[in-house]
């Protein structure tokens, strides 16, 4: 099994142009695949397993981590993706995963800020009173605003470089978004103010990265985390459950309820579907409340 987990691996990344993201996630659920045949039917080989044996690893796996019917949806998504490239390559004669039915998906309604929330979270960086965390005050006010006024998820402000903001023209690029594409993202004012204090702070450049930590290299994710846990703690806000995704969630349904077609909207998320952005509609009462006043 660890051979064709390698070659499907490998597939992904040079024919597929898949990000490193998806290729960990799908190593680790292909390798816990495997252990669970070994372990528990004695299957090495794949052209052996049966969709019994898939739907024995699926309940295995829910029952154990109490997995939501989207993250088990997920793992289905990954056996199918599997098992049908080693069909395609003639590896198996059948495709035992092609029997496996999806769970049927709940849409949650998304969390997002309100104006008042927006405002605490975006003012508690004035709140940092130690010399040694002022220096990173500029940074940290960047890092907040990127997320609610350019709704970046969270890898992609990370991968962020200098290379990729236009100052000139007022606008920042994602490069291999999630859906493997680029957009480009107008700079808000206070995007734009800031980015220029950054700027001043940084010259002369000593790294690429737009971001960075406290030794100059591009900020981990492990850092990016403790740094909105500090902030939304300084607001009041810990006890909400909002995480940095909710700032993206913000922007969406900001715009949605300034009008803002569900399009652009979509362009400006870099969302590979309008059916993915539709779900802001229903984060908003706007909507609804036009459609009633119309009677």
């Amino acid at each position: 099994m660890e051979r064709h987990v390698k070659g499907f691996l490998k597939y992904l990344s040079i024919e597929k142009s898949s990000s490193q993201n998806t290729i960990t996630k799908y190593r680790a659920d292909l390798e816990k695949l495997a252990r669970f045949l070994k372990n528990e039917t004695g299957i090495s080989n794949p052209a052996d397993v049966t969709v019994g044996n898939l739907r024995q690893y699926i309940e295995n796996i829910k029952n154990l981590g109490n997995l939501s019917s989207a993250t088990v949806a997920n793992k289905i998504a990954i056996l199918k993706s599997f098992f049908k490239y080693l069909y395609e390559q003639e590896t198996i004669d059948r495709n035992p995963a092609s029997l496996l039915k999806m769970p049927r998906k709940y849409k949650r309604i998304p969390k997002f800020l309100n104006d008042i929330e927006l405002a605490k979270l975006l003012s508690s960086t004035d709140r940092i009173k130690s010399k040694r965390e002022r220096k990173n005050v500029i940074r940290d006010k960047l890092i907040l605003n990127l997320f609610a006024f350019a709704g970046l998820r969270k890898s992609e402000l990370l991968n962020l470089n200098w290379d990729d903001v236009n100052l000139g023209s007022k606008y920042l690029i994602v490069r291999n978004g999630k859906n493997r594409t680029d957009r480009i993202i107008p700079l808000h004012e206070r995007i734009f103010d800031l980015l220029e204090k950054y700027l001043s702070e940084r010259l002369p450049l000593q790294s690429s990265a737009l971001i960075i930590g406290v030794q100059g290299k591009r900020l981990s994710k492990n850092s990016l985390n403790l740094i909105f846990k500090k902030y939304i703690t300084l607001s009041g806000l810990s006890s909400k459950g909002y995480t940095i995704h909710t700032l993206r969630h913000t922007f969406a349904t900001r715009l949605l309820n300034r009008d803002v077609s569900l399009i652009k909207i979509k362009n400006l998320l870099g969302h590979h579907s309008i059916e993915s952005t539709e779900i802001y509609l229903h984060a908003t009462k706007k909507d609804l409340a036009d459609s009633v006043n119309l009677l």
